[in-house]
Parts: structure tokens; sequence; C-alpha cells
């Protein structure tokens, strides 16, 4: 019988994914067994610090691999790391990047930072080029080029969970503001559109903006992916924003900071649309108990990192709990699958089982 899982962010080791697909059942050999179905949620880079370089082989080799499989058995989104490869790092070379990772990690006072960000007007903070983007490679760069060019990565793709439900899957989740953007938004509905309408809108989005590019990236031109306004690159010392880096924040919260206008970095829940079912990666658990703070429930404040959770708005209710919450008519509901695999033993890292992709 045929099985369909959701993997989070595989932000880890080659041999740790493996690990996890192994505990699963989900491997033949050193393939994806013939029955599975696998989806990776996005994100395939940048996950050791201490080894940046190290880590970026491991995570070309990974999305090389899941990409060699046929495509309707390992459907592959993309995340912001991936995008980024094509978007704020595209012009890097190795040794240019090495530089300015290095750069970025001695920083030691607002001199620094100035120098910084006059020597590098086109990157984001110092801070996500010595941290979040600090694997980077030309290897990355090329193979995600490849892979856009040849229509191997997604923005979005329908499901349907195993109580019945459609659900729409994206790397960090659809609030208003892109069903707006996408002009899919339903006007006057107290409900949102099908999970497959705005999977469509968004591949047929990510196409449009591939297309754009299509022939100079042939000419082997390093001109810069754009999916603004939907998802913003980080640019002038200021971080990405939109589709594919947001996430979700109590702004009541104390301390939380303002909502970016322009490149949103998180997302008030309330704006989530409802009736609609997503599943989405990005945001770890200990962040969430984090950013959700008054919202997250006791049980939820158990756990230390890792699982399945979910983020359920019920007009003006909120709740951050552990597990797929039951089907609830009305509710806004995002699963939340990034399992911080690099974090956690492998035989506690779950994969959402999907009925089937729609």
């Amino acid at each position: 019988m045929a099985r369909t899982f959701v993997m989070g962010d595989p932000q880890a080791p080659f041999a740790k994914v493996l690990e996890v697909l192994a505990h699963h059942g989900a491997l033949a050999g050193d393939r994806i067994a013939p029955d599975v179905t696998l989806v990776s949620i996005g994100d395939h880079f940048d996950f050791d610090q201490q080894d940046p370089d190290g880590a970026g082989v491991q995570g070309t080799h990974l999305l090389r691999w899941l990409a060699g499989h046929d495509p309707a058995q390992v459907p592959i989104l993309l995340g912001n790391h991936d995008a980024a490869r094509v978007m704020e790092l595209i012009g890097f070379s190795d040794a240019a990047f090495a530089e300015a990772r290095r750069r970025a990690r001695a920083i030691d006072g607002p001199e620094a930072a100035a120098e910084f960000a006059a020597a590098y007007p086109d990157l984001p903070a110092p801070g996500t080029v010595g941290r979040d983007f600090a694997s980077y490679s030309t290897a990355q760069r090329d193979a995600v080029v490849e892979y856009l060019l040849a229509g191997r990565l997604r923005l979005a793709l329908a499901g349907e969970l195993p109580d019945g439900r459609a659900c729409l899957l994206t790397h960090a989740g659809v609030t208003s503001r892109e069903l707006a953007l996408l002009g899919v938004a339903s006007s006057g509905s107290p409900t949102s559109p099908d999970p497959r309408t705005i999977a469509a809108a968004l591949e047929a989005y990510l196409r449009a903006a591939v297309d754009a590019v299509r022939a100079p990236w042939q000419r082997g031109e390093l001109v810069p992916l754009s999916l603004e306004p939907v998802h913003r690159a980080g640019a002038a010392g200021e971080e990405g924003g939109g589709l594919l880096y947001h996430r979700p924040s109590n702004p009541d919260r104390p301390g939380a900071p303002p909502v970016a206008a322009a490149r949103p970095r998180r997302f008030d829940p309330r704006t989530l649309p409802p009736g609609l079912t997503q599943v989405a990666g990005h945001s770890g658990h200990a962040k969430c108990v984090h950013e959700l703070d008054g919202w997250v429930t006791p049980r939820a404040h158990t756990r230390a990192r890792g699982g399945i959770r979910t983020l359920r708005v019920e007009g003006a209710t909120v709740t951050y709990d552990l597990g797929v919450a039951p089907p609830a008519p009305g509710a806004a509901d995002l699963i939340l699958i990034d399992g911080e695999l690099r974090r956690v033993p492998a035989s506690d890292v779950e994969l959402l089982p999907l009925a089937r992709i729609l």
C-alpha cells in the first residue's frame, strides 16, 4: 500500500536524513522505497555554523539525491535558504562569499557594521550572512538554478490529510497578505480559496518568475530571481521577508518587535486565511514557544524541541499545541513540521503522513 510523508526542513547531515527515513521504513537500499512518496518542505542548507563548508557539501548532496528521484515520487518545495542561493547570494564566488562570511562574523561594533554594509550593499544583515547563509557555495547555487529551470523545485502543493481535509503545503505558510498579492483572496467570503487554487496560483507565480530569468541563466548570467512582492529578498542590511521568510508571532507578547511592512519577517496568526488547513516547515518548536508566548498550551511547554504541532485560530482564539489538531469547521490551521532534525535523535523525528497528493 502506498504511503505518503512530508519531511520537515532537512537541514542535517545526509546520513542523519537517511537514518530518519530508515526509521520510518521509507528507504529501500539507498533510495526512497517504491511504495513511498516523500515531500521535502524545503531548506536543505545551512545547518552547521562550526563547519559551514562541510555542511555545504552535505546539503548539496542531499538536494541532488532527492532530485534524483522521480518528481512525482519526491516533490521538493523551495525554502528561504534554497531561494537565497539564487537571490541574495547569486553573484558570489566561493572565495568572495568566504570573505564576506569572515567579515560578518568578525564585526564587533557599529563602525565595523557600517563598513560591512558599505562593502556589501546588496546583502542583508551581517548576522544573516555569517549565520543563516553560512554554508553557501556556487555548487548549491548551480543546483538550485538547474532545478528551477527544470521545474523540479516548487512553491506549493495541495494534499489530503488522513482525516480527509485538503491542505496547502508551502515552506512557511500563506497569510491574507499573500492571497491578496496573488489575486486569489475571496472578497467578502468568510472562507478561503481551495488549497488547489492557491497552490496553482503560487506555481504560476514561480513559473513566471523563472521564465523572466530563464534566458540569462541559460547564458550563464548571474541574474537574481525575483519573487517580489510576495517574497522579498534581504538587501541593504535588512533581512528578507514575506512568503518564504515569515514565521508566526504574537504581536502582543512582551518585547515583540514591530512587523516590517515591506519585508515582513513575522506575521500575526490571526491573518491566516479562515477555513484553510496548511502544512509548513521553517519554524521549529523552540522558536514558536518564544514567538507565540501567550498562546502556547501547557502541554506544548513540556516539549523542548522537535515534533509536529498545530497553530489554530478560531475567531479571536489562538492556540499552539502539540500534534495535529482534529478538524474544526472554519478554523485556520497551520500544521508545523520543522522537527529540528539535526538537533534531536532520529527516532524522535516525526514525518507527517498524508493520504495523498492532490
